[in-house]
């Protein structure tokens, strides 16, 4: 049984770090609360970004990794190892350390697998000569049945396989705040949830070209039900366009991942044994589990509104989405965010934005019939043109050039 001094010898590094935060321990590792979540499932390499003296000897061990990742599995012919991450706490005796890893790979004869290892070594561990790696139990992925989950507020994904026990958490970047622009009334965000989503290998697009964001990399369609001809959405998953990734309310729907993950989370829907993987899309998930990448809840996008409160009145950008602005230094307005029973694509709003512009024409063009029929504007075509584009973006050539190049108007 540990005594009190071993623990707080043992910690006292991590308490000094974590000081204003209540601590857990395992074993003689002192986990801070902060901490507990954001650990299992995780990247290496991003707890030992997050959380650098967390696990000892977790930082020697990614290294060690990214030059020699053949030495830690069962066959030589690695082509990638697209993720490899914690399936338990360290365990931490004295000086002795034992890691519980999960790696995802990718061999060059097109197998992939998931497999479990464990990692032992003494503290100083700096040689690959200084660990003892077992192989604990490798799954095929054709072999496996995935479930995934997003949590919007709480900007994570979750893939899981409860029957093998393997749990990976990607963070992401959602969709902008609609304050109540689109759907009038409401505060919400312009990434629709979804109760019974499906990803469907069929509806996957491995390399997209246009618009010319996407990088010729996956994007990775859901839909809203499981009939490939009638559900399909224009929302999914794809690489983050800005020049670094941000944990935050920034796209106009899809939801964003880093490369790593991205790549990681095609080839597991791709390569897998089911035609369609089930997917839920929420405010909140049920499962706690969560990654430790920054999330940016002091900036955020929302729709342009430029309208008024009363008549809110959106308009589209040179990318022929609807534009947002930035509102910085604001906490974005997550408290007015709630799950709802009913809360289903298209069950509380309609989410498809070339619908929703068609409905807002149809009713500028009733107001400016009234203000006809009201001589407030003359009966002339021109005028009545000019009321109908009244707050509309004008279109510009170099605007046509941009889409034309990027691939969009195509």
């Amino acid at each position: 049984m540990l005594n009190k001094e071993t623990l707080l010898t043992a910690g006292l590094g991590l308490l000094l770090l974590f000081s204003s935060v209540p601590a857990i321990s395992s074993n003689n590792l002192v986990i801070p609360i902060e901490a507990k979540n954001k650990i299992l499932g995780v990247r290496i390499s991003d707890i030992v970004s997050s959380y650098p003296s967390l696990v000892p000897g977790l930082a020697n061990i990614s290294e060690i990794f990214k030059k020699s990742p053949e030495s830690f599995f069962n066959q030589s012919n690695i082509e990638v190892v697209h993720d490899i991450f914690l399936n338990k706490y360290p365990e931490v005796i004295g000086s002795s350390v034992k890691l519980n890893l999960t790696g995802f790979v990718k061999y060059k004869n097109q197998t992939f697998n998931f497999e479990k290892i464990s990692v032992s070594y003494n503290l100083g561990a700096k040689a690959l000569a200084d660990l003892t790696i077992q192989t604990d139990a490798v799954y095929a992925l054709k072999d496996m049945f995935f479930r995934a989950s997003v949590g919007l507020i709480e900007r994570k994904l979750i893939i899981e396989d409860t029957l093998r026990d393997i749990k990976l958490v990607f963070p992401i970047g959602v969709g902008a705040f609609d304050e109540g622009v689109m759907n009038e009334g409401n505060v919400s965000l312009v990434t629709p949830r979804f109760q019974n989503g499906f990803i469907d290998q069929r509806a996957v697009i491995s390399k997209r070209e246009k618009p010319r964001y996407f990088a010729g990399l996956p994007f990775i369609r859901i839909l809203k039900g499981s009939d490939l001809s009638t559900d399909t959405t224009a929302i999914g998953f794809h690489i983050e366009i800005n020049d670094s990734f941000v944990r935050g309310f920034d796209s106009h729907g899809c939801i964003r991942l880093r490369k790593p993950d991205l790549m990681a989370f095609h080839d597991l829907i791709m390569f897998g044994s089911e035609l369609q993987t089930p997917i839920t899309v929420q405010y909140k998930t049920l499962d706690p589990a969560d990654h430790p990448a920054f999330k940016i809840n002091k900036t955020f996008k929302t729709i342009f509104n430029k309208g008024s409160v009363e008549k809110p009145f959106f308009i589209y950008d040179r990318d022929n989405l609807v534009q947002m602005i930035y509102k910085e230094n604001t906490n974005a307005p997550i408290e007015k965010l709630f799950d709802l029973r009913n809360d289903n694509y298209y069950d509380l709003f309609n989410y498809d934005t070339p619908e929703q512009m068609i409905e807002q024409d149809t009713r500028r063009k009733n107001e400016c019939e009234a203000k006809v029929m009201r001589a407030e504007i003359p009966t002339d075509a021109k005028k009545f043109q000019e009321c109908l584009d009244e707050g509309k973006r004008k279109d510009s050539f170099k605007d046509k050039l941009y889409r034309k190049f990027m691939g969009i108007d195509d």
